[in-house]
């Protein structure tokens, strides 16, 4: 009796979690508030290191790229961080741009040494910052998709909310190839209505390395390149330097670029390890609105009694449901080749959270990183 009772609470925990996940995710749907301008107009310097492209081109950054540069004006730059060795496959985008957006100050930067720091988006940031004319900062990944406006209503948002950071939330939209499905359901189904509930909870102390806001002389006085490039998760270390951090009221979409199936594999355990080794008791407290770890146990031990095998396919039909509705109501189609990976995902996500606090390491960008901070 005690464990079916256990189970009934456990089932109800995780399925009212779902049920506000998934408002507030529709909720944040819906059009925002227009922000006023701030009476103080204040220069900005966006900050785009490139990854090593690998003769692949601009792929996958060419669509966030176009849709910051398109917003640029006469008080704002964007400073593109360009491995010299890609500079062939990046000077025809950047000739694109500038006869599509004239006006805008795109600062191509070229660079052929090696990272001076463990973390390669940092080292790239180091080597950028000199050039940086901007009173504020603006640090965002490469692939970082932001709607029309951002700029100016992220501008206006930091000068009026009084914390030394804004950083902004993100979501997966598209859905290139099936792989990219664990992706877009880590971060829409995930992680994204958490940072949406926290942001109801007032200051927080992380960053968000989709997009960054901050003023160029906090930085100076409170940070350390040292610190941050030795860090796997750089955008946390950052919110913890640069306190107090408000979450803005702007999504931003970042892509979703898993190839095949080890390679998505790969970058889900490296999400959630990532979310362990920062946030270990936030991490462990997800067992209670994981009420499938407690139904798989239960048809282990009792794998004749039907109403086990009920409960477990219930869970897993009600997380399918939840997860395809959040992601729906995020602007992500699931069709019908990534139902099978949708099916499977609610285990999957209970094991990788059992294995998340398991010994290892995870590959990022060429390295091995342990406890966020670098490996070999």
């Amino acid at each position: 009796m005690f464990v079916k009772i256990l189970l009934g609470a456990w089932s109800c925990a995780g399925l009212l979690w779902w049920v506000i996940s998934w408002r507030l995710v529709a909720v944040e749907a819906k059009p925002a508030p227009v922000v006023p301008a701030p009476r103080e107009k204040k220069s900005l310097t966006v900050f785009k290191p490139l990854p090593p492209l690998e003769k692949r081109g601009l792929k996958i950054e060419a669509r966030g790229l176009e849709s910051f540069i398109a917003q640029l004006d006469g008080e704002s730059e964007l400073l593109l961080g360009v491995h010299e060795v890609d500079w062939p496959e990046v000077e025809p985008f950047i000739r694109k741009m500038e006869a599509a957006y004239p006006g805008a100050r795109v600062v191509a930067v070229r660079r052929a040494g090696a990272d001076t720091l463990a973390n390669p988006k940092m080292a790239w940031n180091t080597y950028l910052a000199p050039q940086a004319q901007g009173q504020l900062w603006l640090w965002s990944d490469a692939d970082i998709v932001a709607p029309p406006g951002f700029l100016d209503r992220a501008k206006a948002e930091f000068v009026g909310c009084g914390a030394e950071m804004l950083t902004f939330p993100y979501a997966v939209r598209i859905l290139p190839h099936p792989p990219a499905l664990l992706d877009a359901l880590f971060v829409n189904a995930e992680f994204y209505p958490g940072v949406l509930l926290l942001r109801r909870f007032g200051p927080v102390d992380f960053g968000l390395g989709a997009a960054m806001l901050f003023s160029r002389d906090s930085f100076l006085r409170k940070a350390g390149w040292d610190e941050l490039g030795s860090s796997l998760s750089d955008d946390f270390v950052l919110g913890q330097v640069l306190q107090p951090v408000r979450l803005g009221s702007t999504t931003l979409e970042t892509v979703a670029d898993a190839a095949d199936w080890p390679a998505a594999f790969a970058h889900y355990l490296r999400w959630k390890k990532t979310v362990c080794w920062c946030r270990p008791i936030g991490f462990a407290a997800q067992i209670l609105i994981l009420p499938l770890l407690g139904w798989i146990g239960f048809v282990a031990w009792h794998p004749a009694n039907p109403r086990a095998w009920v409960g477990l396919i219930g869970m897993m039909q009600a997380d399918v449901l939840f997860a395809f509705l959040i992601c729906r109501e995020v602007g992500c189609r699931i069709n019908g080749r990534s139902w099978p990976a949708l099916e499977a995902w609610s285990l999957w996500r209970v094991l990788f959270w059992i294995l998340c606090w398991l010994p290892g390491r995870v590959q990022w960008r060429g390295k091995l990183w342990g406890r966020a901070q670098p490996a070999g």
